[in-house]
Formats: C-alpha cells, sequence, structure tokens
C-alpha cells in the first residue's frame, strides 16, 4: 500500500521496490519517451557512439539523503582507484618522459597533475560526506575491480595507448564520443582509432554520469523538510559541477593528446604508440599488472628486494590515506600538510625507484581501513603506529633506498603527531 501511494505521489522509488511492484511502470505511451531528459537520476542514458548499449544508475534507496551518501561512497571509491591508476601510469614512464609525468603540482598538463587533481575531487567527496554527518571514506577495492558505475574493470598498469584509450572514454562527456557530432575530419580519425583500441566490451557509463545524478540528489535533498540541518548545498551543487567539468573538459582533452601522441612531452618522435615496447623510445617500462606486496597474493611481486621496498612504499600510501582521513574530520592543515610531505617524500622516492627494478608501486588495500581507531586520539595513535612501522621498515632495507629517500621525515611525524596534531583533537584530550 505504501509503495502505491509512494509511487503515486511522485517518489522516486529505489530499483528492488520497483521490481516487486507495479508502481514505477510506466504506460505503453509514456514508456516510448524517456521520463527524463539525460542527466537526471535514474534516466536511461545513451551510450555516446561506441555501442548500443544504455547506461543507467540504479538507485537503491527512497530518501535522497541515504541514496547521496550511498553514492559518494561509490564517487569516493572511484576517485581513489582513477588517482592510483594514474599514479601507476605516470611512475611507469622512463626518465625521458618526466614532461609527461610531472613533478607534483595539481594541473591538467601532466599524468601526476592530474593524479593530484583526482585526490583533491576524493577530498572533496569527503568534505561532502562529512557535512551531510557521514564518515570519510578513504577505502576501495583491492585491483582488478570492477565497479558497475565505471565502464572499465580497475587495473594498475603500465601506460599504453590502450590505456590511454580507457581513461579518455571515462573522462569524456556523455556526447563527445558520438561520431555523429564529430565536427572534423580529425575528429573522425580519433574517434575510429579509439574505437579500434577499445573493441566493444564498454560498459557506456562516464564519471561524469555519475556526478551528474549526485547534482540531482543534491537538488532533491534541498526539497525535503528540515533542510536548515544541511550544510550550504548551493554551494556544493557549484562544487561537484566544476569537479565534473574538469574532468569532462580539462582530464578528456589531456587524455585525449597523450592518446593521439601529441603532448609536448613526446618531443619530435613521431607515432610514438607505433613503437614496439621493445623499443627503447618506448614511454613506458614493461610493468606488470597489478602487483602486490602480500605475501601469498597471486600477483605478489617476485624480486625480494623490490617487494620489501614495495612493502615500504604500501606503508607510506597508507600513511598518506591515514593522514587525509584525520585531515577530512577535523580543522586545521596539519594532517594535510603531514600527507602532502609523505606523498611528495618517502612514497614518490620508492613509487619512481621500483619500476628500475622491474616492479611497480602497488597502492595495495589496507583491509583494517584508515581509520579503525575509536576515537580521533585513537585514529591518531593507530596512524602514528603505521609511521614506527614504515621508520623500522626503512630501516632494515637501509642499503637498498634509493639516495632521494627522505628517511628524517617518519621522526618529523611521529613528533607531529605526538604534539600539534593532539592540540587538534576535541578540548586537546588524547582520551577521547
Amino acid at each position: 500500500m505504501f509503495l502505491g501511494m509512494a509511487g503515486a505521489q511522485g517518489i522516486v522509488l529505489p530499483a528492488a521496490c520497483a521490481a516487486l511492484y507495479d508502481v514505477a511502470r510506466p504506460s505503453p505511451a509514456a514508456a516510448a519517451k524517456p521520463a527524463h531528459k539525460p542527466g537526471h537520476k535514474g534516466a536511461i542514458r545513451p551510450d555516446p557512439g561506441l555501442e548500443p548499449a544504455q547506461a543507467r544508475i540504479v538507485r537503491d534507496f527512497m530518501h535522497p539523503k541515504l541514496e547521496l551518501i550511498r553514492l559518494l561512497h561509490e564517487a569516493a571509491e572511484i576517485e581513489h582507484a582513477l588517482m592510483v591508476q594514474y599514479l601507476y601510469a605516470a611512475f611507469s614512464l622512463k626518465p625521458e618522459y618526466e614532461q609527461v609525468r610531472g613533478t607534483g603540482a595539481p594541473n591538467v598538463d601532466d599524468l601526476v597533475g592530474v593524479a593530484v587533481q583526482e585526490m583533491q575531487h576524493l577530498g572533496a567527496v569527503n568534505r561532502l560526506l562529512v557535512d551531510l554527518g557521514a564518515a570519510p571514506h578513504m577505502g576501495r577495492q583491492d585491483f582488478p575491480y570492477e565497479p558497475d558505475l565505471y565502464p572499465f574493470p580497475f587495473h594498475l598498469e603500465p601506460l599504453s595507448r590502450h590505456s590511454l584509450a580507457k581513461y579518455v572514454f571515462t573522462e569524456a562527456p556523455e556526447d563527445a564520443l558520438d561520431i555523429g557530432q564529430a565536427r572534423s575530419a580529425e575528429d573522425r580519425r580519433f574517434l575510429a582509432e579509439l574505437r579500434t583500441v577499445l573493441g566493444g566490451d564498454v560498459r557506456p557509463n562516464h564519471v561524469g554520469t555519475l556526478y551528474g545524478t549526485i547534482i540531482d540528489l543534491v537538488s532533491e535533498l534541498q526539497a525535503t523538510p528540515n533542510t536548515s540541518r544541511h550544510p550550504d548545498l548551493d554551494a556544493w551543487k557549484v562544487k561537484l559541477e566544476d569537479i565534473k567539468g574538469e574532468g569532462e573538459i580539462d582530464h578528456y582533452h589531456f587524455f585525449r593528446n597523450l592518446f593521439m601522441g601529441r603532448h609536448a612531452g613526446f618531443g619530435q618522435q613521431a607515432d610514438i604508440w607505433k613503437l614496439a615496447q621493445a623499443d627503447p623510445a618506448y614511454p613506458s617500462y614493461r610493468l606488470p599488472l597489478d602487483p602486490s606486496a602480500y605475501k601469498g597474493h597471486p600477483n605478489e611481486i617476485e624480486n625480494p628486494v623490490a617487494l620489501g621496498l614495495a612493502w615500504l612504499g604500501n606503508l607510506e600510501y597508507w600513511t598518506t590515506l591515514s593522514l587525509l582521513d584525520i585531515h577530512y574530520r577535523e580543522d586545521g592543515d596539519a594532517a594535510l600538510d603531514l600527507a602532502r610531505a609523505h606523498m611528495l617524500g618517502p612514497l614518490w622516492s620508492m613509487a619512481t625507484y621500483l619500476p628500475k627494478l622491474g616492479a611497480g608501486m602497488p597502492f595495495d588495500p589496507l583491509s583494517l581501513g584508515y581509520a579503525p581507531g575509536r576515537t580521533p586520539a585513537e585514529r591518531v595513535r593507530f596512524t602514528a603506529l603505521l609511521v614506527r612501522e614504515a621508520a623500522q621498515v626503512a630501516h632494515a632495507l637501509d642499503k637498498h633506498l634509493p639516495g632521494d629517500f627522505p628517511a628524517g621525515q617518519h621522526a618529523e611525524t611521529i613528533a607531529a603527531l605526538e604534539t600539534d596534531l593532539v592540540a587538534l583533537l576535541p578540548a586537546g584530550n588524547m582520551h577521547r
């Protein structure tokens, strides 16, 4: 009875309910045209020219806040996964392609810069979660990872034309890959080459599809009672539109240029992606797919020295995420500054050195999460334990560490966690 009344009153029902009841089933006349224009929640979205399949984001919850938090979790996992995929691709590049790799500043001209922007998107999504009263979400699945809302399985893989084709498709606006919208012979050539590289096994969703649905849910949440309890949702819609536009415009064109071999960092090398992988001028090292530093993992790194260094890299990666989690929960930038120091210090050192050993930075997920402490104080203590663990592993691997490894970073971070960050906790109480 309730579901029938809800459907009659225009309340959006989750897919599971619609499957059991007829309340969401349109009449034959209504079924002939879409109920929403593309970009609205639950809309059927046409594939942009690669496949005739249709895309949609299926709704799980009736209440917009529940559905919004669910999709923000999905967005956090996708932004996190994109970030580490782009970083792995960046660190797979040979030294002569440093201009393509980048140096760590956020921008749309190099791979690391785009990855850092994905980290900023991850931060924005987590800030909105916190503003809605939810906890930050730093987790992600192990690779290969195949989320329903993403067009391809996630893999850590060296940069190649095939990986770039996936990144182009992922970041593209919905109509950018429609051959009917091509404006020039160059556009038609690009789309033909993209179709050839990708083949037919793709899902039609794009990251922009997810953000369009999230923005619609924010608007829906604004229309619910007790809006005063919510944060400034108008400001959040502007931020979410900026994230959507940054991907669909800046990132899309960046990856398109890389895919077509037109980035300035490729120099005078013509048709760079036609080179054999064994050619010294080929941009990336031959690195493993989805490597892991976990003992017993099917893709465990075989070289024992590289395995130890990769485990140290994981500890630095987990430390960075734990510090970011603290930053999203608390005011101030102390934890953010420490996270940047670990990312651009020990983590960068490991990630750039491992490819020289034939391995890649594994970015393994941490099964116990990045905020296992019950209280803010316990979360800080947990992070300090991670840093101490990293310091011990670095000491054991001392003779194998690259020359640019900043061994003093661990002591600096531990000191900061035990002093500066404690002051940021509620009432400065380490027992809270």
